[in-house]
């Protein structure tokens, strides 16, 4: 009857219906996907903010740069190891830090290759180690930079080998306060370049690289050569390599030739940059120098022979330095001293004789020097920037010099017993400076376009 035939699908309608299993590895595989999903938001946004590093490299007017080799004394520089649970304090412009020092994990990969590692990830900011003694510093941005140098005794440092103590302190705001993190496990390594906030290397003699932000750094093969000096711009590193018949331990002394080579981001596949740069001779015991702006380097060889080209392409000839080669003037290549005034697009120069220091200017694609100033010089000039106040400023033997155009005249910022061996701008108003006495544990940073300067601490 069809009143049944209803109350039997109302009965049936109303039953309590138990829902099926779901097949097999249904939530384990719920899960992996949740896992997939969180790891690519995690991918992208180290992505962006690898790119924010980038841009901030790309927009800051001047590339820090440091010339140097191995430290005055040629003894090991310090190994720092990151502690998590370390809290950082705001560096002052007051005595060395005291606090403990630490060492990074020396390892070995499958493919022999010595490495140093730490935890996975980003490298956690431990404490500076104790008696950290600066000799490079690298930014890439105006708050976002890392140091190299001495820590601890030697002989006597926390590493597998308590005779290598070289050590890596990082900033992120400013060098306001500073924090260890992993360095090689070496004591051939004095200066140091990132290219962002992933891709990084400590050179000089030995070459070693990082692409995790610090984490973990790799020995790479220079086959036997030495890397005298590395700088970063775009999305490539630029070396010279050089060959030499004194072992590692003596950078740029009795080398014999020398070849530029490059790598992109993220690789350690070095290869030369052209012919032209490939072999080029030793002159007067100097070494090349790499100058990188924009899309365009340039490296001025021993000689005084100027070669420039794009990042990405071979480099020629352009012309040659305004100083002679047969002097060397401090620590710079054929007796110049040259820099980039990316406000000006030209090029800076310092040529010094005796106490005498000129000054020459010239465009970048086509080199017609003319001499923009002259004067005594307070000290022998060893680093040379520019910023929008002053077309020169030099690092000394005894201080920091400035070129006043409103007067035609040097004037001397900063006096200090045994001067600099760099000066560097991250912007038009900000720079760093480093003192030759490495044992101060000091950077000395301007904030005026260096017009003043003040000396900061390095320590936790």
């Amino acid at each position: 009857m069809p009143g049944n035939d209803r109350d039997r699908l109302d009965d049936w309608l109303a039953r309590e219906i138990q829902p099926l299993p779901p097949p097999p590895g249904t939530f384990e595989l719920i899960r992996k996907r949740a896992r997939r999903r969180k790891a690519g938001k995690l991918a992208a946004t180290v992505t962006s903010a690898a790119a924010v590093a980038v841009l901030a490299t790309v927009g800051v007017p001047a590339v820090l740069s440091l010339h140097l080799g191995q430290s005055a004394t040629g003894t090991p520089v310090a190994n720092g190891r990151a502690d998590s649970s370390a809290i950082s304090r705001a560096a002052t412009p007051s005595a060395e830090g005291s606090t403990a020092t630490s060492a990074a994990t020396p390892t070995t990969s499958p493919s022999g290759i010595s490495e140093s590692t730490s935890a996975a990830g980003s490298p956690p900011g431990g404490p500076v180690p104790a008696n950290f003694q600066p000799t490079s510093i690298t930014f890439v941005s105006s708050t976002v930079g890392w140091a190299i140098g001495q820590a601890g005794t030697p002989g006597q440092c926390a590493n597998a080998n308590p005779t290598i103590c070289t050590s890596i302190v990082r900033t992120t705001n400013d060098g306001q306060s500073w924090q260890g993190i992993p360095a090689p496990s070496t004591n051939q390594v004095s200066g140091i370049r990132f290219l962002d906030g992933i891709n990084g290397w400590a050179y000089g003699p030995d070459l070693w690289s990082t692409h995790d932000g610090g984490s973990t750094w790799t020995q790479v093969s220079t086959g036997g050569q030495q890397v005298t000096d590395l700088e970063t711009a775009g999305q490539a590193a630029f070396a010279v390599f050089a060959n030499c018949s004194t072992p590692s331990g003596s950078t740029g002394q009795d080398c014999t030739s020398y070849t530029l080579k490059t790598t992109s981001a993220g690789t350690d596949n070095w290869v030369n940059v052209g012919s032209a740069t490939t072999g080029l001779p030793d002159s007067a015991g100097s070494t090349p120098a790499i100058v990188l702006s924009g899309s365009t380097g340039w490296l001025l060889a021993p000689d005084g022979t100027i070669y420039s080209g794009p990042l990405s392409g071979a480099w020629t000839k352009l012309g040659n330095a305004p100083c002679p080669s047969t002097q060397s003037a401090g620590s710079s290549p054929g007796g110049a001293l040259l820099s980039y005034d990316v406000y000006n697009n030209e090029f800076v120069a310092a040529c010094t004789t005796g106490q005498q220091t000129v000054i020459y200017t010239s465009g970048s694609t086509s080199l017609n020097w003319r001499a923009l100033a002259e004067g005594a010089s307070d000290g022998t000039p060893v680093s040379l920037a520019t910023t929008p106040s002053y077309p020169a400023i030099m690092a000394t033997s005894q201080g920091i010099s400035v070129l006043d155009m409103s007067t035609g005249q040097w004037a001397q910022t900063v006096t200090l017993a045994q001067g600099f061996t760099y000066v560097g701008m991250t912007t038009k108003l900000k720079g760093v400076a480093i003192p030759a006495n490495t044992s101060l544990h000091q950077v000395w940073m301007t904030f005026d376009g260096g017009h003043t300067w003040q000396p900061y601490t390095i320590s936790s």
